[in-house]
């Protein structure tokens, strides 16, 4: 636990220290947010909430964490860690805090632009709950971002997880129920994640379904990226 801990020091600290970082991580979501309100007047305000939450924890799981394992894996500091007596589970549970903890801030930057800046409708218990939902989210996200952090190289990463960041988003919600569509949608992780809030709000909507989607894509991106960390580490 204290390794876990040291490694998320280590990230946090790294990160506030990035503009670029900063950027994406506490302003880029609010201020989508705050340009596309207007799409939202008289319509479902609560189902954008669930869309933007969800999409600020995808962006820092990707954009700061995925592309942050790329720059930094083949780094003098990365290799030395590697040659420490300590496995790969303090790392991760480093990594992940670290995202939560962003994940979080986020959040609260949202909730205070929807309630404040915005003037939504929106009760305060729906905000706690899609803002849980989010953050039990950031885990799968963040497992997917370091499998492809560790795989990809510095010179493509930013533009693979930039158009995985908006596939993924647009996939969410975007994406027709019918048809060829109808069917790959199921298949969207961000969809069956943004469909676990959408059934607080709809009880058409079962949360099962979802619940065991995402746990399955949790499991599926650990081994992958057990796959994937091994390997990095034998090229090094």
């Amino acid at each position: 636990m204290k390794l876990g801990f040291f490694y998320f020091k280590l990230l946090f600290l790294s990160t506030i220290r990035n503009i670029p970082a900063l950027f994406f991580t506490l302003i880029f979501p609010p201020l989508m947010l705050l340009l596309f309100a207007h799409q939202w007047e008289g319509k479902n305000a609560l189902g954008a909430v669930i869309i933007f939450f969800n999409y600020s924890v995808q962006t820092v799981a990707l954009m700061l964490l995925g592309m942050g394992v790329t720059q930094e894996k083949n780094s003098d500091w990365a290799k030395y860690l590697r040659t420490l007596p300590v496995g790969v589970k303090p790392m991760i549970m480093g990594r992940i805090f670290h995202t939560i903890v962003l994940s979080f801030i986020n959040l609260v930057t949202l909730s205070i632009v929807a309630l404040f800046i915005l003037k939504l409708a929106i009760p305060i218990g729906n905000l706690f709950y899609f803002g849980f939902i989010a953050l039990a989210g950031s885990i799968p996200m963040a497992l997917l971002g370091m499998t492809i952090g560790y795989a990809a190289n510095p010179e493509s990463s930013r533009s693979i997880f930039t158009l995985l960041n908006l596939l993924l988003l647009f996939g969410s919600f975007a994406l027709p129920s019918v048809g060829f569509f109808g069917i790959l949608r199921e298949f969207v992780p961000t969809y069956q994640w943004s469909q676990i809030s959408f059934s607080h709000i709809n009880s058409e909507i079962s949360p099962t379904t979802p619940l065991i989607w995402l746990g399955g894509y949790s499991i599926l991106f650990i081994l992958l990226f057990k796959k994937v960390y091994s390997r990095s580490l034998k090229k090094t």
